[in-house]
């Protein structure tokens, strides 16, 4: 596997990298990229269709990328991992959402990725504001097991909540997902997922949901809950709800966040990144501050120590967690670059899917996901 790595603020300062990164005849034959939706977006994919690379991306609230030579967040840019892989180890196909549920796009997905391979993982990315990514997840399983190694991320837009994109060399999407397929026979897999946000005030009802919508909390106008609890004005919702979301008791399981994407102000209902199921336990939760970060530092040094080697990583972070840390968020992800010293990739979030190595996939809302990807010693 050979990898190179730019960073740019321009489509045409991407074309630039990329023919400086190519020059010594390198050709990579897939590529993962991360953009701002300020940048001309089918610009870019009209770029990548001239170049015929397979090219796995979406929008982003900010993108990230470290390697021996670069170390930066940006807001307004694009980053870009080029990679060789074994030409039969991998596929990336898209997949449109229009007229299909989200179980449904993930049923899809899942079918395509086990008719490629007898065991694939699955990198996805899915459009941040049309897909409701618990069923996403559960579309994916329902096909290909509880037990699919599955990491990933919900598209942003940079925090303006209007409409985010995913795409390949194909095409540029609002509504859809893309999916990435390994053969696990040749890569090793591997991921954390880690949130630190924690549960305050009392426990709370959901009386009436419909998937990831949210009408009413104990019986009153889920927007109205919001607004009285956090003391804000409506111009302040969505985007001060990812900061506070809703933490889904779920006994006997791992409580998951569901963060706020978007407001119907007529029904005065709430939509969610994922599903809030009607009669859950839910409490609102937000970030205790800084004792995220050590927090993460923990939980990275040991998922390093059981999973020492890897040769690329890729990082989806939520944007909230941008937010709250603000400069500082960039002390978590130089812990995982400082431990692997490897590429290291990946963008701020409207939601993230991914299992660790002793539990199921599921997705999440205010966590720090990252997957390691390492191929085998024994393949060519």
């Amino acid at each position: 596997m050979v990898l190179k790595t730019f960073h740019a603020d321009s489509v045409k300062g991407f074309r630039q990298a990329w023919a400086d990164n190519t020059s010594d005849g390198f050709q990579p034959n897939a590529a993962v990229i991360f953009s701002s939706v300020d940048l001309e977006l089918q610009e870019l994919v009209s770029f990548l269709q001239t170049i015929k690379i397979q090219a796995f991306g979406c929008s982003s609230c900010g993108e990230f990328l470290y390697d021996t030579n670069n170390q930066v967040i940006t807001e307004g840019g694009v980053v870009c991992l080029m990679m060789t892989l074994i030409p039969e180890s991998f596929d990336i196909k898209q997949f449109n959402g229009l007229g299909r549920s989200s179980f449904e796009l993930g049923n899809n997905i899942g079918k395509w990725a086990g008719e490629r391979f007898e065991k694939p993982a699955i990198l996805i990315l899915g459009s941040g504001l049309e897909t409701d990514g618990e069923q996403l997840v559960r579309g994916i399983q329902h096909v290909a097991g509880n037990d699919v190694s599955m990491f990933g991320g919900l598209a942003g837009d940079d925090t303006q909540f209007k409409e985010t994109f995913v795409f390949s060399e194909e095409k540029l999407e609002n509504n859809g997902a893309i999916a990435m397929a390994l053969n696990t026979s040749q890569y090793i897999i591997q991921g954390l997922a880690t949130s630190g946000w924690v549960s305050i005030g009392a426990d709370k009802i959901i009386t009436h949901a419909e998937g990831n919508i949210v009408y009413t909390i104990d019986g009153q106008p889920a927007l109205d809950v919001y607004k009285d609890y956090l003391n804000v004005s409506d111009t302040d919702l969505p985007e001060i709800g990812v900061e506070y979301p809703l933490l889904i008791k779920k006994p006997g399981a791992q409580d998951v966040l569901r963060a706020v994407i978007n407001v119907d102000r007529e029904k005065k209902s709430l939509i969610f990144a994922g599903t809030v199921p009607n009669g859950a336990v839910v409490t609102f939760s937000s970030s205790p501050g800084f004792e995220i970060i050590e927090s993460t530092r923990n939980k990275v040094n040991e998922f390093h120590n059981h999973n020492e080697e890897a040769d690329l990583l890729i990082l989806f972070s939520c944007m909230a967690r941008h937010n709250a840390l603000g400069p500082t968020i960039s002390e978590e992800i130089d812990e995982a670059w400082h431990n692997w010293a490897k590429p290291l990739i990946g963008f701020f979030t409207y939601g993230e899917i991914g299992n660790n190595y002793n539990a199921a996939c599921d997705f999440y809302n205010e966590t720090f996901t990252m997957v390691s990807i390492k191929q085998k010693s024994d393949v060519a």
